[in-house]
């Protein structure tokens, strides 16, 4: 009986919980969104300045690699990075366009970029889930929490079952030597 309402208690934890996943998303989102506008207008700038020099962005991040100084080949190698991880945000910003929101979790537990994610947890604000997707996240919460509790509660509830003490058989000593 105790088990059943630690049960419910931890199922009303994890659902509550879980219906704030929606929200931190959609912040999450709004970070991400900031994040690409911020890199691509750096990128846009780089690559302008390559283009006025008849060069492809590729062939400028070469010519910055390959350059003695080691200070040109330090921003050579933060210009790839920056282009790279603007791709990557490229595709974690994709991720939220999936319909199927359990691929569209998936997606974006791929694609997660825990910098965007820090400073988003940081300014986190939570919010009453009013979307089919905040209740359904509440639901798989609920379900979770209470199954984990039971499952730890199982060897309790059958600890009558699991330790019990054998009857010995007839004619078999009590004590074994």
């Amino acid at each position: 009986m105790i088990i059943g309402r630690i049960a419910l208690f931890f199922a009303l934890v994890f659902g509550i919980a879980t219906t704030q996943m929606p929200e931190f998303w959609q912040q999450y989102r709004q970070r991400l969104g900031g994040a690409i506008d911020e890199l691509s207008a750096i990128v846009a700038q780089f690559d302008a300045q390559a283009a006025a020099q008849k060069l492809t962005e590729h062939e400028a991040v070469a010519r910055l690699e390959a350059n003695s100084d080691r200070l040109v080949q330090g921003q050579g190698d933060e210009m790839q990075r920056i282009i790279e991880r603007l791709a990557r945000l490229h595709r974690a910003a994709a991720a939220f366009d999936n319909p199927n929101v359990a691929g569209r979790w998936l997606n974006l537990f791929e694609t997660f970029d825990p910098y965007i994610a820090e400073r988003t947890y940081e300014t986190f604000q939570p919010a009453l889930p009013t979307t089919t997707e905040g209740f359904l996240a509440g639901i798989i919460g609920f379900i979770i929490g209470g199954g984990i509790v039971h499952l730890i509660g199982l060897p309790i509830r059958h600890r009558h079952k699991l330790f019990r003490r054998r009857k010995p058989e007839p004619g078999e000593p009590l004590v074994k030597v």
